[in-house]
């Protein structure tokens, strides 16, 4: 094969253009051996996670409220996003960081960020399962010894849909509010005895609040849904209007 460099374009190259020669020529076709690359396989690994938290207790009360960020999101953003700054009367406040990292590139930084699950939201198509998570979240609440809590689940966007796999891995739980997020009737499959609440903006775009809201109906429909509450002039976050409402739907029984 001859090279698609000229003589001439490598004289430009200085002091470097007879290296360069040589390395065209070793990458003729000629001395390149050809293989087959072989279809791509799974496996299983056992294997050891280091993961991040926060953790505020209260050792007078048997209730958890579990608190789940979004997409490229982490603890600390979320609690500050949901709950404010006032502490949470009656829960031992457990809100862990996603098992993937997942950063965000801000101007000429990275920004810390985490996911609990990759899938392609146009097509549907699951490249890390929520299972995974789910398991092993559950492991980390019984490793802490928490598995005793009566457990509230407050997800955000990606969080609010990971929740119910939760409930499906064996967390006790009567409640999950659902902020900035959908709802997807499969993962409830085979619960019972739970309560879903969702907090949505109206001019969400991220999620949008028409498939929100329907979805949430859908959910109702199976026995689920408890109610919908709609924060007007508010996107893909959460103010103090929506706290209020957090606040209170955790103070009811």
């Amino acid at each position: 094969m001859n090279s698609p460099v000229t003589d001439h374009e490598l004289s430009l190259l200085g002091d470097h253009s007879d290296l360069i020669r040589f390395w065209l020529g070793w990458l003729n076709f000629d001395n390149i051996v050809q293989t087959k690359m072989s279809a791509i396989q799974s496996t299983e690994l056992e294997v050891r996670l280091s993961t991040t938290y926060l953790y505020d207790s209260n050792e007078q009360s048997r209730n958890g409220l579990l608190v789940l960020h979004g997409f490229s999101d982490h603890a600390k953003s979320v609690k500050k996003r949901l709950l404010g700054s006032e502490a949470v009367a009656d829960f031992h406040v457990f809100i862990p960081n996603g098992l993937f990292p997942s950063p965000t590139k801000r101007e000429n930084e990275f920004r810390e960020g985490y996911a609990w699950y990759f899938r392609d939201p146009l097509s549907g198509n699951q490249m890390i399962s929520p299972e995974f998570a789910a398991e092993s979240l559950i492991q980390l609440i019984r490793q802490l010894g928490l598995s005793h809590l009566e457990w509230t689940v407050l997800g955000f966007s990606q969080g609010g849909f990971f929740a119910p796999f939760l409930v499906q891995a064996g967390l006790s739980c009567k409640k999950i509010i659902g902020v900035g997020s959908a709802y997807r009737l499969e993962a409830y499959e085979g619960i019972k005895n739970l309560e879903v609440f969702g907090v949505h903006g109206e001019k969400d775009t991220i999620v949008p609040f028409d498939y929100a809201k329907s979805s949430f109906e859908a959910l109702k429909v199976k026995g689920f849904g408890k109610k919908f509450f709609a924060i007007p002039e508010l996107g893909h976050t959460m103010n103090e209007a929506g706290r209020k409402i957090i606040r209170e739907i955790l103070s009811s029984k």
